[in-house]
């Protein structure tokens, strides 16, 4: 571990090497393990490393359990978790830690955005008192004084705000204000303007931003004097005259195309197109510039060679991690070897140690090599002014806190940003509470449809059960009159039976013709007529009268016999045909009507109650938005 006394620092100061860096912590980052192993070799570099996207307590607990025997027993290292996935904010200290405390901030995003992840992670500030001991300078019992150490992640950027129309309808921006201006009330309100304040965290916006410009106003506005480690690149770009310049301001970004996390095709935010513009400067160190002198940190070694480490104005921080020394070997596959092996034929490289295979085996490893995150880290070396015998704190007594803070008045410049920040909150609380209505108009046609839908559901139910019975019925109606017989009923019953009587007054007459005729005969012969001749005409005209009626006989006999059957059928009970068209409907229970009337209600229900959620939610929004506002109105 690096003795801190060996760092340069004027005549009463003693120098604090701080690191902020974003870790890339996120569940579905690259090589995560490795490149938090790797960094645990980092922490001895410095005395106060603030991070973020520590999302996972295995994560910290890997840093802690690869990191150097000396660290494990003289940091302390602290993690703050929040709500479902994490804020991810942590500390590691080389100073006790004596207090902690965390601030959720009030706005967190859209619930809606799932892929986003801002809403779940409660992101939000931490704030830790550390006691930094110093040594007396005759060699006697020194002094411990107060450090407020605060760190922050603030909501990302997933559009490019370079291709909007107007870096309004940038999504998050009012979010990330309302987190800016909450850390800036937590800052006032858990410290006071001489005391000795670091804050480094991921802004995700740069020095020029309506957020960052809106926390510096708001404390310096109450006394504090808050100075960046890191000159804005922008700036710098914009007045540069030579290449070096402009090679020198382009190093300055600590999110750049230059990670190769970044320039991976396969990047996370890459497939789901959710870019912010890049490069860009959002992750920074803030310091009290009362208390702390911004020092040249020459002997950091996480520094890129060729770093400009002093600027014209003097010295600066230093963007760090910006190599790639993460070793991660591939993972050889058995088609890979079988495949190596034809192309070269079964030839290895000769392993002679000499310099072309020495210098082959570091390309190759060269090719393996990653950063340690998608981020580039700040760093800073800062001179503490240490204080008189007799004052053991920076808490030195009553109005200690107004010491050189006089409140000024705002600058034209500050000015016109608070109005531009007040103008653009009002326009977006209008814009929620134009969403409210929405959301409840959506509820309550959520509500409607669902009730139709059940309704219609009832009503072809019913209507399909109607048009089977009515089938069922007519198929039983022309069953039935198949098995009744062919003859006729009705009037022609009585027409056969007039019929009937017709033939047997025709028949009497012709019989009575026929024995007058042979009485005729055989008076006129002399003789009468033999009695079996008369038997025989009679069984003639008997046989013929028989054949004669007996098919209309036979057919009246049916006709009497027809209003039998026909009342035997008619008395037969008629089957429930209403019954066996539900029979026939019946569906499986998860088909059935009341599954489905199920399904529509709980997922109306469900429905519902997102759409509430958001309503209230955007309404606490704009109500927190709304009371920033008349804050800001008042200064």
């Amino acid at each position: 571990m690096a003795d801190i006394s060996s760092f340069p620092a004027a005549a009463g100061e003693l120098p604090l090497r701080v690191l902020t860096f974003n870790l890339w912590g996120i569940f579905n980052s690259k090589m995560r393990e490795a490149r938090m192993r790797h960094f645990a070799s980092k922490i001895d570099h410095y005395d106060i490393l603030l991070l973020q996207e520590q999302f996972s307590v295995e994560d910290f607990e890997t840093i802690f359990r690869h990191a150097s025997p000396a660290v494990q027993q003289s940091y302390d290292f602290c993690r703050f978790r929040s709500s479902f996935y994490g804020s991810g904010c942590a500390v590691i200290s080389r100073y006790p830690i004596k207090h902690v405390f965390f601030h959720t901030f009030p706005l967190q995003g859209t619930p809606e955005m799932v892929l986003h992840g801002d809403f779940f992670a409660n992101k939000g500030a931490a704030m830790v008192r550390i006691m930094v001991p110093v040594p007396a300078p005759d060699g006697g019992a020194g002094t411990v004084q107060e450090v407020t150490l605060y760190t922050t992640h603030l909501v990302a950027v997933y559009q490019k705000v370079s291709q909007l129309s107007s870096w309004r309808r940038e999504r998050y921006l009012p979010f990330r204000i309302s987190q800016a201006l909450s850390f800036a009330n937590f800052i006032m309100s858990t410290s006071r303007p001489a005391d000795r304040i670091i804050v480094g965290g991921d802004f995700n916006c740069a020095q020029r931003s309506l957020e960052v410009q809106m926390l510096l106003i708001l404390l310096r506005r109450h006394g504090y004097d808050l100075r960046s480690a890191l000159p804005p690149p922008r700036a710098l770009l914009d007045a540069a005259t030579t290449t070096q310049e402009q090679e020198s301001a382009q190093q300055l970004f600590t999110y750049s195309y230059h990670n190769a996390f970044n320039a991976m095709k396969t990047s996370y935010f890459k497939l789901l197109r959710l870019e912010a513009d890049i490069p860009a400067q959002i992750d920074h160190i803030f310091f009290s510039s009362r208390v702390f002198t911004l020092r040249e940190f020459a002997q950091c070694p996480d520094v890129a060679a060729g770093y400009p480490r002093t600027l014209p104005d003097g010295a600066n921080g230093l963007v760090v991690f910006t190599n790639n020394e993460v070793y991660v070997p591939p993972q050889p596959t058995w088609y890979g070897a079988v495949w190596h092996s034809i192309l070269t034929g079964g030839r290895r490289r000769p392993g002679n140690g000499g310099k072309v295979a020495q210098h082959d085996d570091a390309a190759a490893r060269a090719e393996h090599l990653y950063p340690l995150s998608d981020h580039y880290g700040v760093a800073a070396l800062l001179g503490m002014q240490v204080e008189v015998a007799g004052s053991p704190t920076s808490l030195a007594g009553p109005g200690s806190e107004m010491r050189g803070a006089a409140v000024s008045a705002l600058t034209p410049d500050e000015a016109r940003v608070v109005q531009t920040v007040v103008d653009y909150l009002e326009d977006y609380v209008c814009t929620l509470r134009s969403q409210i209505k929405t959301t409840r108009y959506l509820a309550a046609t959520s509500i409607v449809l669902v009730a139709t839908h059940i309704w219609v559901l009832h009503r072809l139910s019913a209507m399909e059960e109607a048009r089977t019975a009515a089938m069922i019925e007519q198929l039983y109606d022309i069953a039935a009159a198949n098995t009744r017989p062919p003859t006729q009923v009705g009037p022609q019953s009585d027409r056969l039976e007039a019929v009937v009587r017709g033939v047997g007054v025709a028949r009497d007459w012709v019989v009575g013709q026929t024995r007058h005729a042979v009485g005729v005969i055989s008076t006129a012969a002399g003789r009468a007529p033999p009695p079996p001749a008369q038997d025989r005409h009679e069984a003639v005209a008997v046989q013929a009268e028989q054949r004669t009626t007996a098919p209309v006989v036979a057919a009246v006999d049916d006709a009497a016999t027809a209003p039998a059957v026909e009342e035997d059928v008619a008395a037969a009970p008629r089957p429930n045909f209403r019954a066996v068209a539900e029979a026939l409907a019946v569906r499986p229970l998860w088909a059935s009507a009341l599954a489905s009337s199920a399904v529509n209600v709980t997922a109306a229900i469900v429905g519902t109650a997102s759409l509430a959620i958001g309503m209230f939610q955007r309404a606490g929004n704009a109500n927190i938005l709304e009371e920033q506002v008349n804050q800001l109105k008042k200064l």
